[in-house]
């Protein structure tokens, strides 16, 4: 072995803390880059997958009366079709604990696909278990946010003659579709056990049951879809075959920009991370050559170049950034891996195959490897240009300066123990590396206020779109209900005081999406803040309120005109005649506006002639708002509905579709965002171990550095306590400035976090949380006592001949 190793293994040993904690804060960097990385991979992929894998998703929907396979070979001819699929689709009720006791269920038999392209439109991928039988179904993934299932369990859904049992084989993932944001589940049968389900048939029309056939299409060419639907529309009306209605299904709104901002805005937080890293480089190296100037002389003396010597101790950060990197990368993999598999379900999304892309890998050695190498360069390149003379004139390590400061206020406060003053003392000692580890832990403060900051805004604005409504139950009804019908149907339940119509929706603009709400002009529901214009009046048609984050996006204000389109790329043009304050809870809303009930549900594609009545959502306001009176109301419209799905008479009422309760809808928007809570916290806990180990590094430093002054500290009988105690308070003082830096920085830095959240995921309110800045000193002081802990420990073990005998 030769010098030049032996040398560089005395090096890694000799202080093996030091050694470690350089090890453990590149780990630390590499981990938290890697893990979020892979994190934002599969779950990014999982959405791609379930929300918006456009390849498989129909260009052209068709509801037909009467199936028939043969019209296959006939439809398959017209000119730009290039996949054609029938589907056979009931829609029921599925019973689950949670109230009002059951949730619409869509089930739909597997896809068949004809013509030569193999492409299968809206395709499930089996996820666990196995294709079911008659009597048997899958489930899809997303229906675990709805109610718990597992393979092997019995559900049970409404038919003709009552419940029927069927046993759950598999679960499902379905591209398009996920039951976690749509509220309604779907499942899969085979096509003869769909046909032996009796399901309800319409009482008006005995002759036509309430199965839906289906036919998708895939064409060539987007741009003649209109021409094509014209065209298989009369195919089909030639094969006596009536088209109920004809769909194109557009672009899934779910964002998966917004969901990419999310992500980007982490890696801020993460090269946060790996700039402490940096820092905690620079200051080790800075010690770590200044304990070894003697020796760096010695080495010259024999013959060492600068370069030489340089590349002697690049060696032993390189093995260090090597040993470190390779063991970050395997644990931010296996971090990642593990860290998506348990938000995933929470979602829920149900996650494809495991891959790891070889950038991820590239990306982490760069980091883990380029930037202690570089950081490093600087303090070697200083430590090492040192002449002969001056590194064996060199007396151990400089005292530092700065001291005089204290001394002189010293007397003043004769008051305050010795050991604080040593503590505080310490600080002054290298104001260069006091500075750096002031920086980290500062920038670690700034990081926990953001992310409090962001994560309270977020909260508030989620929770404050429904204040504004004074409503305990919201009804979901079906496409035939009337509000005369509704009011009907509910009129024997007790404690219902007020019905009223009201609608949701979206709207597609050239800035983005528009969340909409339709509101009764002359409501006695929701309570508008108004911050420009005017509110509804009865006779307004085809106006809009827009809000005000929207009108701050767009530069819209009261007077002009919006152009907007519908999930069917129907145009409409609206007159904004107010800004009012209201917020979005979902992720790809670039804000929010209100419109008349009425002009909503037109939007939607409700007739004209029948918009007055129509009533797809009510609103019901209790006389008794307790939670055990307005949970009795939704167990008995519960029960209503099922009754009318018995009855047979959902197809001419058009049936309650489903029941909520006001407040779980804001909390299933709230539990929405847990898991970029948790993803924020967590890479905010990765900078603020990184940054523990940067101040435990100055602390150790320092201790080296004082070992005389603690040798005689115990000369004159001080206890291991108090000389810990130095040490500790070294380290809360640092934690405090830092503190007060934090706190000033730290809010305008929140601020302009928010504004890029708003801008590239979604709109939401400032809200200043003063319990955000104890939080933060809370956390810097809790780091400077952890990071205290081992150097405090070891100084207070020193004995006392060894330390004064120091040089």
């Amino acid at each position: 072995m030769t010098a030049g190793m032996r040398k560089l293994i005395a090096d890694m040993t000799l202080r093996k803390g030091r050694t470690l904690l350089i090890m453990i804060g590149i780990l630390a960097g590499v981990f938290g880059l890697t893990s979020i990385n892979l994190t934002k991979d599969m779950l990014f992929s999982a959405y791609t997958y379930t929300i918006e894998n456009q390849a498989t998703q129909p260009d052209i929907t068709m509801l037909i009366d009467t199936p028939d396979p043969n019209l296959i070979y006939t439809l398959q001819s017209v000119s730009n079709v290039k996949t054609i699929q029938f589907e056979t689709r009931i829609s029921t009720l599925w019973h689950i604990s949670r109230a009002p006791g059951y949730t619409p269920l869509k089930i739909v038999n597997y896809p068949s696909v004809k013509k030569q392209s193999s492409t299968t439109l809206n395709p499930f991928e089996l996820v666990s278990g196995r294709y079911p039988q008659v009597g048997e179904i899958v489930m899809e993934y997303g229906n675990t946010a709805l109610a718990n299932f597992n393979i092997g369990d019995t559900v049970s859904i409404d038919t003709i003659h009552g419940e029927a049992r069927l046993h759950v084989v598999g679960i499902v993932r379905t591209a398009g579709v996920n039951p976690a944001t749509s509220g309604k589940a779907l499942a899969y049968m085979s096509d003869a056990g769909i046909r032996q389900l009796d399901v309800i048939t319409n009482s008006d029309e005995p002759n036509r049951p309430s199965r839906q056939f289906l036919i998708h299409y895939k064409i060539d060419n987007i741009t003649q879809v209109t021409t094509t639907a014209r065209a298989l529309q009369d195919v089909l009306q030639h094969q006596h075959v009536r088209v109920l209605a004809t769909t194109f299904p557009g672009p899934s709104m779910v964002p998966l920009q917004q969901i990419a901002g999310i992500f980007t805005l982490l890696m801020i937080l993460v090269i946060l991370a790996v700039w402490i890293d940096a820092i905690l480089i620079f200051n080790t190296v800075t010690t770590f050559i200044a304990e070894q100037t003697a020796i760096i002389g010695t080495m010259k003396t024999l013959g060492g170049t600068q370069w030489r010597i340089m590349r002697h101790y690049l060696g032993f950060i390189i093995i260090c950034s090597s040993l470190a990197t390779i063991l970050g990368l395997v644990l931010g993999i296996a971090g990642g891996d593990a860290l998506a598999s348990t938000l995933a379900p929470s979602i829920p999304l149900a996650l494809g195959p495991f891959t790891l892309p070889f950038n991820f890998i590239l990306l982490a050695f760069l980091v883990g490897m380029g930037v202690p190498t570089f950081t490093a360069l600087l303090p070697l390149w200083n430590g090492t240009r040192i002449t002969i003379h001056e590194a064996l004139s060199a007396y151990g390590i400089n005292r530092g300066k700065g001291n005089a400061v204290l001394s002189h206020f010293g007397w003043r406060a004769s008051w305050i123990p010795q050991t604080v003053w040593l503590g505080l003392r310490g600080f002054f000692r290298k104001r260069w590396r006091a500075f750096l580890t002031i920086s980290m832990l500062s920038i670690t403060g700034a990081s926990f206020l953001v992310v409090q900051t962001l994560t309270v805004s977020i909260d508030h604005t989620v929770s404050s779109v429904f204040t504004n409504f004074r409503a305990q139950v919201e009804v979901d009804l079906g496409s035939q209900m009337t509000l005369g019908q509704i009011t009907k149907d509910l009129s024997g339940i007790q404690n219902i005081h007020t019905i009223e119509r009201y609608g949701q929706g979206g709207a597609n603009t050239r800035w983005g999406r528009l969340a909409l709400w339709g509101i009764e002009p002359q409501t006695h529901m929701y309570h508008y803040h108004l911050t420009g214009g005017r509110w509804l009046r009865p006779d307004d048609d085809n106006v809009v309120l827009i809000s005000s984050h929207f009108s701050a996006l767009t530069g819209l204000t009261v007077g002009d005109e919006i152009a907007v389109s519908n999930m069917n790329n129907q145009p409409a043009t609206w007159h904004i005649i107010g800004i009012i304050d209201e917020n979005v809870n979902g992720l790809g809303q670039m804000g929010a506006a209100i419109v008349p009930v009425n002009t909503l549900y037109q939007f939607q594609g409700i007739p004209a002639n029948t918009v007055k009545d129509a009533a797809s959502r009510v609103l019901i306001q209790a006389g008794d708002a307790s939670a055990p009176a307005v949970q009795k109301i939704t167990q008995q419209i519960g029960n209503v509905a099922i009754n009318m799905m018995r009855s047979g008479s959902v197809e001419r009422g058009g049936g309650i579709v489903n029941v909520y309760l006001v407040q779980d809808e804001v909390i299933r928007h709230q539990r929405s965002w847990f898991i970029s809570y948790i993803l924020l916290y967590g890479v905010a806990l990765i900078v603020g171990i990184t940054a523990l180990i940067g101040l435990a590094n100055e602390l150790t430093a320092s201790v080296l550095e004082r070992r005389r002054e603690i040798g005689m500290l115990r000369a004159m009988g001080a206890s291991s306590w108090q000389v810990a105690q130095v040490f500790w308070i070294q380290g809360l003082s640092l934690s405090v400035i830092a503190w007060v830096i934090s706190a000033i920085v730290g809010l305008p830095l929140a601020y302009a976090f928010l504004q890029l959240f708003s801008q590239f995921v979604m709109p939401i309110d400032f809200v200043r949380d003063p319990f955000a800045f104890l939080l933060m000193l809370l956390a810097l002081l809790a780091m400077a006592t952890l990071s205290s802990i081992v150097p405090a420990h070891n100084a207070s073990r020193l004995h006392i001949a060894e330390l004064l005998r120091y040089e």
